[in-house]
């Protein structure tokens, strides 16, 4: 599904989902040095519940940059939407990319015993709704319109 393109109309004009994870990742790790928490679930069975939930979140958000490339659009936060991507892993979530960040972030903090990493995933999840979801579902309903307004009420946010 493609509209018009207007390069003056953008979701967002900061990159907030990087410098989201960066800041999340740099914080978890510096925390975990300086106040360490107990670990929730340790070895080795952090590692087996953490793993394949880092592989999955990663194979989710993977499979939304190949959807984006198929219908021609870009995945850059910043970026003017070409298409709206509505098919593959885009008809269980609207948001297939965070919920595979998350999902890994999880992961990845239950692997390595980062219990602050599982902790700043929360605030994270609220960060990246608020500034960047909210803004690119704006974003997308000015420039998709009806279309897009009934993806988004047969799509739930996140799951």
């Amino acid at each position: 599904m493609t509209a018009p393109s207007s390069d003056q109309d953008r979701p967002n004009a900061v990159h907030w989902p990087p410098l989201l994870y960066v800041l999340a990742l740099s914080a978890a790790w510096l925390l975990d040095r300086l106040l360490p928490l107990p670990t929730l679930l340790g070895p080795p069975v952090g590692s087996l519940l953490g793993g394949p939930l880092l592989l999955l979140g990663v194979g989710i958000g993977a499979s939304a940059l190949v959807r984006f490339r198929i219908v021609g659009t870009t995945f850059d936060p910043t970026g003017p939407a070409n298409a709206l991507a509505t098919g593959g892993i885009y008809q269980w979530t609207r948001n297939p990319m965070y919920l595979g960040a998350l999902m890994a972030f999880t992961g990845l903090g239950l692997a390595l015993q980062w219990t602050w990493l599982l902790v700043l995933s929360v605030p994270l999840a609220v960060a990246l709704q608020r500034l960047a979801i909210r803004p690119e579902e704006a974003y997308l309903e000015r420039r998709f319109g009806a279309v897009y307004l009934d993806y988004k009420a047969r799509v739930r946010r996140w799951l």
